[in-house]
């Protein structure tokens, strides 16, 4: 397959209003993802309103605590104000209040596999719940370290060591900036999640690190995967990794992973194989001295990645080219391109915005011989798609992933427009807020 650069790295796809950095790099900063006035819904629990009881549904309760397992180790938790030094459902009750959350500071101890936690037990000792029917859970939080929520149960007559624990990963952010994620239950790690879901006794927070590490944590709201954390209008959080028509300016942003920069865009054909299929663009490349200048013309003309694909199989049975993102793949210091694998199993799939004279294909790519996709059904108007790494048979290959692309494939000559819009990290209510009217549609054909 022949990829061709389009060497705009991911820091210059910004239309040339923000610079990357490692800051701001996936996350958008000083806390403007959620204003203090914005209403969010869950249906289990919202720190907004102060109190430390939580909704486990069919009129069970339960309550925040502080996790205390010897496998902590010497790590603590710093919390606001005062807790109090009881096992009540409502000893942190100052903290939700004061918070609008569950917020702290965590210091890590020192070892190799160092964490702490607070968590979610139910009031009534001893009992569990079947929380199976909710399909999975939601989260909407910030932390300046790694998150995983964990299903607590018990095995016989005693709770289940954390490695036993179905567990999921949530992704640090950004201090100041909260994200949502949202992972079915097939989506949790060791053991069969969805029979664990069927008798859980606690929902755990660790929160992990390197040996002395510190960083502030907010959870903000729990739901239930079924109820989706409902209207996050303004929670364009770290999930939305690319948006060339945002509603508001300056929010077209691609990120890096992890602290580093953000890879680049590329086009692929099946010249290499015998083909002669290409892309057409309606803003040349070579009239611009700069790569990155005539990328954001792309955008500001058409609110999108356009192109105009030429299939044309030449001697082969099928034809294919399209548009393909590089997950991470730039080097700071060599100013090199160049795809680089990553563990993106924590996204929990993802969600594009896109047009397509005819049926695409959503492929991540690991290496030449491990892919997944999915297809994306032909739409001439702007259509949000979102895909579970499941729905995507992905599971393997998200966590070795280099490239995301947007493939059109044919077993007859044909021509068809491809416009990519936004891409982002799986979430059921979508992910990346765009403006119709920066998109220019495909021409009718008379």
């Amino acid at each position: 397959m022949l990829r061709n650069l389009i060497n705009i790295s991911a820091c210059a796809f910004l239309l040339g209003m923000v610079a990357c950095s490692k800051e701001t790099a996936g996350i958008t900063e000083e806390g403007n993802p959620v204003a203090d006035n914005t209403q969010y819904k869950y249906d289990l629990w919202n720190g907004a309103n102060g109190s430390a009881r939580v909704n486990m549904g069919d009129g069970v309760t339960g309550y925040w605590y502080v996790e205390s397992s010897p496998v902590l180790g010497r790590s603590s938790i710093t919390f606001p104000v005062s807790v109090e030094e009881d096992d009540s459902p409502d000893a942190m009750e100052s903290v939700v209040s004061y918070c609008g959350g569950v917020c702290g500071t965590v210091e890590l101890g020192e070892g190799s596999d160092v964490s702490a936690g607070v968590g979610i037990a139910l009031v009534e000792k001893d009992t569990a719940i079947d929380v199976s029917g909710w399909d999975g859970l939601c989260v909407s939080y910030e932390s300046e370290l790694s998150m995983k929520g964990l299903l607590g149960y018990k095995d016989g007559d005693a709770e289940a060591s954390a490695e036993d624990m179905p567990s999921v990963n949530f992704e640090k952010t950004t201090k100041g900036s909260v994200a949502a994620r949202c992972a079915k239950w097939a989506e949790f790690q060791n053991g069969s999640s969805a029979e664990v879901a069927k008798k859980v006794t606690s929902l755990i927070f660790k929160f992990m690190g390197k040996s002395k590490e510190s960083g502030f944590f907010n959870i903000k709201g729990v739901s239930s995967y079924k109820h989706g954390i409902v209207k996050i209008d303004s929670l364009e959080q770290d999930s939305c990794l690319w948006n060339a028509a945002p509603k508001d300016d300056g929010d077209s942003l691609i990120t890096g992973y992890d602290g580093l920069e953000g890879g680049s865009w590329y086009e692929f054909n099946d010249q290499e194989e015998g083909g002669l299929s290409s892309l057409e663009w309606d803003v040349l490349p070579s009239k611009y001295m700069s790569v990155s200048v005539w990328v954001a013309d792309v955008v500001k003309s058409k609110g999108g990645l356009s192109a105009t694909v030429n299939l044309q199989k030449n001697n082969n049975e099928e034809a294919f080219a399209g548009i393909g993102l590089q997950i991470i793949g730039y080097d700071e210091e060599s100013e090199d391109f160049y795809p680089k694998p990553r563990d993106v199993s924590a996204w929990g799939g993802l969600c594009v915005t896109y047009m397509s004279e005819m049926d695409a294909r959503l492929v991540l790519v690991a290496d030449s011989a491990h892919e997944a996709s999915a297809t994306l059904p032909m739409s001439t108007s702007p259509i949000e798609k979102c895909l579970t790494w499941e729905e995507m048979s992905a599971q393997e290959v998200a966590k070795n992933a280099s490239l995301i692309e947007f493939e059109l494939r044919s077993l007859v000559d044909t021509t068809a427009g491809l416009s990519v819009i936004a891409v982002g990290k799986y979430s059921p209510t979508g992910t990346c807020k765009i403006d119709v009217s920066k998109v220019t549609l495909f021409p009718v054909n008379e």
